[in-house]
């Protein structure tokens, strides 16, 4: 069982405390792991891909400016469903705004360096709609950070190998042969069965860990985990 005396809303609370490097370091954390899917909630939004990456620049480049992470509350509920709140009501002041300066005025746009540019790749539109997106994009990256992490996990044990021959097992749990990767292991297919077990076991602590940095206890962990599994159901 995590602790949540230290580690709820840990990213965000540090982020918060501005001028220090742990704070730069936790509001870099926290743009990589949302960069992607308030891209992704904008592009379903604009159907353009300069407009959405110049919304998040500027919504992100707002949240430092104004310091609003401060007034993220985690007794109001998880910081994911406050990011995307705030996000909508910048949209709508931005658009607001761009109607504005039709009528003369206007200021430059703020610019950042873009998260996860390299990464992502573009995919065609379909039924999915902006909020869909998010969670979407939301949930592959945060399997994406996990899996990094039990990489880099088995990486220092020197097990890394091990990690990309089991890897595949890791979602499948019942029924499955494990003599092939066993005789890449050269292990018996016991042992094999054994250590994907303990990864599988590794990777459900981790995903809990990487969870808990934005919710308030073990339940919202639970059904943020139930989100992230049914976001790809859709």
């Amino acid at each position: 069982m995590l602790n949540f005396e230290t580690t709820q809303w840990t990213l965000v609370l540090t982020a918060a405390k501005q001028g220090s490097a742990e704070a730069r370091q936790a509001l870099g954390q926290l743009c990589d792991k949302y960069w992607s899917p308030l891209f992704e909630y904008a592009r379903r939004r604009s159907r353009d891909e300069a407009t959405a990456h110049d919304a998040v620049q500027a919504f992100i480049a707002r949240l430092i400016e104004k310091d609003s992470l401060r007034v993220a509350d985690a007794e109001r509920g998880k910081f994911r469903s406050f990011l995307i709140v705030s996000f909508k009501r910048f949209l709508q002041q931005q658009h607001a705004h761009s109607q504005a300066q039709k009528r003369g005025g206007g200021q430059p746009v703020i610019s950042l360096d873009q998260r996860e540019e390299g990464d992502r790749k573009m995919e065609p539109a379909d039924s999915l709609t902006a909020e869909q997106e998010f969670q979407r994009q939301w949930a592959r990256t945060v399997l994406k950070l996990v899996m990094d992490q039990l990489e880099e996990d088995y990486r220092q044990q020197d097990k890394l190998v091990q990690f990309q021959q089991l890897k595949p097992f890791i979602a499948r749990e019942e029924g499955q042969n494990y003599q092939g990767v066993a005789d890449q292991l050269q292990m018996t297919s016991a042992a094999a069965r054994m250590a994907a077990s303990r990864m599988r076991d590794r990777f459900r602590f981790l995903l809990r860990q990487e969870i808990a940095q934005t919710v308030t206890g073990e339940q919202e962990v639970d059904e943020e985990i139930h989100e992230l599994f049914r976001a790809f159901q859709v």
